[in-house]
Parts: structure tokens; C-alpha cells; sequence
């Protein structure tokens, strides 16, 4: 029997090389096909410039003329069989690379034009908000719409500032259209360490508000990078306890003006006691209200008989008698006071406590164990020749600032910065109700509201401003024109400073919802994606076999945006949730990327940096010469 012929094996390419194969030879192609129609419209133009005429052959001709071209290519007129012929050879080759650099040109456009409309498209299968979606409800337009009902003083020009009319916050990542808030929306921003809050966003928010701002730090960089702005504007404060700034000059302000009042003095308390709060621990809010009800009679007492934070601190300490004398004796004192805090310290000095009344006055040591440093004692002791803080006028002033400063740790002054926001917030509230003389005469439209309005940077707020009312805050001061604008950490540093339904609430009433990448709770990260649109996604599969590939194609459901897409987000970039309108990823412009900016703000940290060097300067100078006569008088 004859052996079976061999059958022949056909040798076939990898399949990881027959796409790059298959992309190969139509460029090559296309590369070829511009290059000579480059050079014949360079030589047809390079004839009618040398005074031939247009110098383009007939099409029958082409191939020979290009041929003959490639041969001879020192002279190309050569090539041309009719007259009407190129011009010299260096006129020739640079008309025809100008048409080359034209035709790259027209490449690169129409280049850009197919990604914009990739982009688009994948932008609306991606399940997350379309352009026209965004630029619908925070575009240029809707924020200047919406001018006059949020700031009637704005209502007789024609065309608004957009960055008076509303805080713009974000640029569309395709487009690169700003994005701008109204002036009744909060902001949360929960942005881990060293993404960039501060330069991307905390910046851009002081230095644009179009009023009164406040803001809290913990480091000098906020200030630095904004103060040399805003002091062109109005007055610049800064409240700075512990001396973490190189400031040479700070403002001083006591916990305890004003608790004459009593309302006040409960106030203080009650934002002084919240900067410690005990909700987590056993009968935490019983504790509570009793702290916040003797700290309130301790600030009640000492605003009436006119101390200070160090008697403050020793009445606290030693569960003094003397707070409770004053409040019996003083016919200014709030009725019933006196006797509550007496039955307290009777209960605390006994042998027998068993209301706790003793671990009451330990607690509110702690709450006022940074009076121990000079410096904060020095800084909650205002001089009798210093201008004491109006409040009322800050916020109504125009655009003065206030920096509150506090590392916001263990045995910081954060309860004594807080009392000092609060106290600003609350009065933001109550003077957005009572109308300036401006508003009773002008039209009577629209609610009653600040304006400009007053803009909270609340940076660290969970550490340096943790303000027991946070939620309902972030609910309410919308409508009386108070922006509050707050950075956290995390969600899981919501949940334990306020507790996790009050945390939630923040959650719920921020209008504007940033969330950067980095974040590595999966929970949380997980609860985010499912805010999101659900998408079709096309999952495609191969199978192998003894004959050819099977691709199959199918379609499976998933959130726009998965947990680790979210925590993968690069520093730039944040996912934007707003009010109803679907999720999407924005892009967070740096002030050094922001022309408006840029130059503004490395003046302004070049100024106060001077500044600090002169303070500093001087102080060794003094000091020199103090021990220089130090010396001699011995």
C-alpha cells in the first residue's frame, strides 16, 4: 500500500500580531498616499507662484510623473511632460511640505474631533451624566440664571459674574466647561490625606467668595496661599490659639465675652462639650447634657464677675464654690442656675457620688486643658487696647476673613475654636432674617437671605470645627445665604465624630458630594457605587477548540462606576454626586493650573512669607539685644 500524501501544514501568524499586521499596511498605505498628494499639490502651487501656471498633470499621467520624479528628484520640473511646470527645486520641496504640515494639521483636527465624539458616545453608554446634563444645572448660564433670586443685588446687571453669581468648583472632564454651585448649596468633599484637597479645592473656595468668609486649618499653607488675596478685599483675621502659624500678630478672643447672656453662655457650652463628645460611651448622652449644663454656669458666672479663662480653668479643676456664689449673688444671673450647679458640686465633693458629677468636672477639665499653655491662655485674653471682634460686622462687612487655626488632636484648643465658629454661624443665622435698610427698600422678592452671602471653609471639620449641628446646619443655611462648605477624611470619620446617623444626614444634606480617590473602606466605597447609574457592558469571550475561535458577545449589568474605579480615581479627578442628577467623574483644577489664580496666589505666599521673615527678623534682633543688655547689666 502507498503511504498517505503528507498533507501540507499551513503555517499561520500568532493572533496577538494579526491586529498590529492588519493596522499596518492601511497606514503605511495612507502615509504613502498623503505624502504624494502633498507633493504634487506643493509642486502644482510651486508653478503658479514661479509665473507656469498650475502645474498639475493629467490624471493618466500621474503614475509617470511621480515616477519620473522619484528618479530625478533634484530637479522636479524634469518630471513634468507639459509645460505648465513646477517651480525651482527649493520652491517645490517647500510648498510641499507647507501642504504636508497642512495636511498633519487637518490629521490632528479630525483626530480630535473623532475622540470628542468616542468620548461622547462613551460618555452616554457610560451611565454617568452627560455634558448637557451638567451644563443643564450647574453651567454658566444656570448659575447666572438664577442670580437675581439668590442675590437680589446682583439682579440689575445685565450680565452677572458668574463668580459672583454662584462658586465654581470643577470643570467637565470632556469639555473642560466650568462647573459652578449656586449660593444655596452645600458642599462635602471627603477627600483622603494628600489628594490635593487644599490646592484643588479649599484654595479656589476662600479666594473667590464674593462676601464674608471663615475658615478652619490645621496648617499654615490654606492661609498663606490666600491671605495676601482676600486682605485686598477687607479686613483679614486670624484666630490662632496654639501658635501654629509664624503670624506675628493674631487675634484674641475669650470663650467667655458675651455669656453674660445666658443663651450665649449655653451656646458656648454646648459647641465647647461637642468638641469631645461622649455618645459612645456608657450614658454618654446624659454626661453630655450635664457637662453642657455646668459648663454653661461656669461661662454664665464668669462673664459676670468679669475673669478670665484662668479662673475659668481653675473653677474646673478644683470644683470651686465661687461660680455658684456669683450666680446666687449677682441679680443679672439666669434664674435657677445657681442652684443646679451648687446641687452638682455638692455631689461631686461628697464622699458619696452617685450621679457622677465628679467625672462631669473631669470631662470638662480635658475640654479646657489647653488653657494650661501660655500661648492659648494668651490668645482667649483679650488686651484692653485691642479691638474686640464684631461679629455682626464681619459677616455683614463685605469680604473680610477669618482663619480659625488648630491641630484639632488630643488637648488642642479645637473646643475653644469651635465655640468661637459657632458663635459666628449663629449670628449668620439670625441676621439673615433681620433685613438691612437696603433690602426693606428694594423690592420685595425672594426669601430673606445674606448678601453676599457668608461662605464656611470648614477644612478638618471633624477635628478643628465639629460642630454639634453640623446636619441640620448643611440643611437649613442654604436658604439664609450661609455656604458651608466641609472636608472629611473619610466617612468612617463622620461616623465617629458624629455618630453614624448624624453622619449621615451630612451625607444626605450636602447638595454637592465630591468623593476623591484614595479611600479604602470597601463599605463605604461599595454604598457610593450603588448611588450610581447601572450600564450595559459588553463582555466578549473566545473559545478554542480542534477547529476555529468562537467569540461570543453578551451583555451583563453593572454600576457606572465600581468600588475600586472609585478608589482608584487619580489625584485631579473626583466623582460628582448633585441633588438628581446622575453621578460623574470631574476634573478638580489645581490654583497653579487655574489662569485666574495662578499668579495671584504664588503673590500672595510670596508676600506673607516676606512678611513672616521681617516678624522673624525682628524678634531675633529684640532678643539679641535684650541679651546684649542683659550682659552689661551684670
Amino acid at each position: 500500500m502507498n503511504a498517505p500524501a503528507p498533507q501540507r501544514q499551513e503555517q499561520q501568524l500568532p493572533t496577538a500580531m494579526r491586529p498590529v499586521i492588519g493596522i499596518f499596511y492601511p497606514m503605511l498605505a495612507a502615509l504613502l498616499i498623503s505624502v504624494a498628494i502633498a507633493a504634487m499639490v506643493g509642486a502644482a502651487l510651486s508653478g503658479l507662484l514661479a509665473g507656469s501656471g498650475w502645474a498639475w498633470p493629467p490624471v493618466r499621467a500621474l503614475p509617470a510623473t511621480l515616477a519620473r520624479w522619484v528618479t530625478h528628484p533634484g530637479n522636479p520640473a524634469d518630471a513634468w511632460a507639459t509645460d505648465a511646470r513646477p517651480g525651482s527645486a527649493v520652491l517645490t520641496y517647500t510648498m510641499a511640505a507647507l501642504v504636508a504640515a497642512a495636511e498633519a494639521t487637518g490629521w490632528v483636527l479630525m483626530l480630535r474631533w473623532r475622540r470628542r465624539v468616542r468620548d461622547r458616545k462613551a460618555e452616554q453608554r457610560s451611565g454617568l451624566a452627560s455634558a448637557r446634563a451638567l451644563d443643564a444645572r450647574l453651567g454658566r448660564k444656570a448659575v447666572v440664571r438664577g442670580a437675581a433670586r439668590l442675590r437680589p443685588s446682583l439682579a440689575k446687571q445685565r450680565r452677572p459674574d458668574p463668580d459672583a453669581a454662584g462658586a465654581r468648583f470643577a470643570a467637565q472632564r470632556f469639555t473642560g466647561s466650568p462647573l459652578y454651585a449656586t449660593h444655596e448649596d452645600s458642599k462635602l468633599v471627603v477627600t483622603p490625606v494628600r489628594m490635593g484637597k487644599t490646592g484643588r479645592q479649599a484654595v479656589a473656595d476662600v479666594v473667590r467668595a464674593p462676601g464674608a468668609v471663615m475658615a478652619t486649618s490645621t496648617r499654615f499653607d490654606l492661609l498663606e496661599l490666600t491671605m495676601g488675596i482676600r486682605e485686598q478685599h477687607g479686613r483679614v483675621m486670624v484666630f490662632d490659639p496654639e501658635g501654629r502659624t509664624p503670624l506675628p500678630r493674631t487675634l484674641r478672643w475669650s470663650p467667655i465675652a458675651g455669656c453674660g447672656n445666658y443663651d450665649t453662655a449655653q451656646r458656648r457650652a454646648v459647641a465647647i462639650c461637642s468638641a469631645r463628645p461622649l455618645g459612645d460611651t456608657k450614658n454618654g448622652g446624659y454626661f453630655t447634657g450635664q457637662a453642657e449644663g455646668v459648663m454653661a454656669a461656669l461661662l454664665h458666672a464668669a462673664a459676670l464677675a468679669q475673669v478670665g479663662v484662668d479662673e475659668l480653668r481653675l473653677w474646673t479643676n478644683t470644683q470651686s464654690r465661687r461660680p455658684a456664689e456669683i450666680l446666687d449673688t449677682d441679680p443679672r444671673a439666669a434664674f435657677g442656675v445657681a442652684a443646679e450647679l451648687r446641687a452638682i458640686i455638692d455631689s461631686a465633693t461628697s464622699t458619696n457620688d452617685s450621679s457622677g458629677a465628679a467625672g462631669i468636672y473631669a470631662t470638662l477639665s480635658l475640654l479646657l486643658r489647653s488653657l494650661a499653655s501660655p500661648s492659648v491662655r494668651a490668645a482667649c485674653s483679650p488686651h484692653p487696647d485691642d479691638e474686640p471682634l464684631d461679629v455682626d460686622a464681619f459677616v455683614r462687612g463685605g469680604r473680610d476673613t477669618l482663619y480659625l487655626v488648630s491641630r484639632g488632636r488630643a488637648n488642642s484648643a479645637a473646643p475653644i475654636v469651635n465655640a468661637l465658629a459657632k458663635e459666628v454661624l449663629h449670628r449668620a443665622e439670625l441676621l439673615s432674617q433681620h433685613p438691612t435698610i437696603e433690602q426693606l427698600s428694594g423690592p420685595a422678592d425672594g426669601d430673606l437671605r445674606l448678601d453676599p452671602p457668608l461662605r464656611a471653609v470648614l477644612d478638618e471639620a471633624a477635628n478643628v470645627s465639629p460642630l454639634d449641628d453640623l446636619a441640620s446646619l448643611m440643611a437649613d443655611s442654604g436658604g439664609r445665604g450661609i455656604q458651608l462648605y466641609v472636608y472629611a477624611q473619610s466617612m468612617s470619620q463622620l461616623r465617629q465624630r458624629w455618630g453614624p446617623e448624624q453622619a449621615l444626614e451630612i451625607w444626605d444634606n450636602a447638595s454637592i458630594k465630591l468623593v476623591l480617590g484614595g479611600m479604602s473602606a470597601s463599605r463605604d466605597l461599595e454604598e457610593i457605587s450603588r448611588l450610581l447609574t447601572m450600564r450595559d457592558i459588553a463582555q466578549t469571550s473566545v473559545s478554542t477548540g480542534t477547529g476555529s475561535g468562537q467569540v461570543t458577545v453578551s451583555q451583563r449589568r453593572q454600576r457606572a462606576l465600581t468600588g475600586s474605579e472609585i478608589r482608584e480615581l487619580p489625584e485631579g479627578q473626583a466623582l460628582l454626586l448633585y441633588r438628581n442628577v446622575a453621578g460623574t467623574v470631574v476634573d478638580l483644577l489645581g490654583w497653579w493650573e487655574t489662569p485666574d489664580l495662578r499668579e495671584s496666589v504664588q503673590r500672595s505666599r510670596a508676600e506673607i512669607r516676606r512678611r513672616v521673615l521681617e516678624a522673624t527678623g525682628a524678634r531675633i534682633s529684640d532678643a539679641r539685644d535684650e541679651d546684649q543688655r542683659g550682659g552689661i547689666h551684670d
